[in-house]
């Protein structure tokens, strides 16, 4: 679980930015920023709300020995 300048996000938060910013961007703590920055912030506390929900996206090591499929 999560929070960002007061606002305490759910454990497994699991939205669309596009979700997040329309159910959030309105609260005292995003109305007091500057437009220009209001953005930034908003994505900064995306990731702190999504962070170990299997929402960030990375590669994987590729494995050295090729799997077989089995016939």
């Amino acid at each position: 679980m999560g929070s960002y300048k007061g606002i305490t996000f759910a454990k497994g938060y699991n939205k669309s930015f596009a979700e997040f910013k329309e159910e959030f961007a309105s609260t005292h703590v995003f109305k007091n920023i500057h437009p220009k920055q209001r953005e930034a912030a908003l994505k900064d506390a995306y990731k702190i709300a999504t962070k170990d929900n299997g929402n960030i996206k990375g590669t994987t090591p590729k494995s050295e020995k090729p799997i077989e499929p089995k016939h």
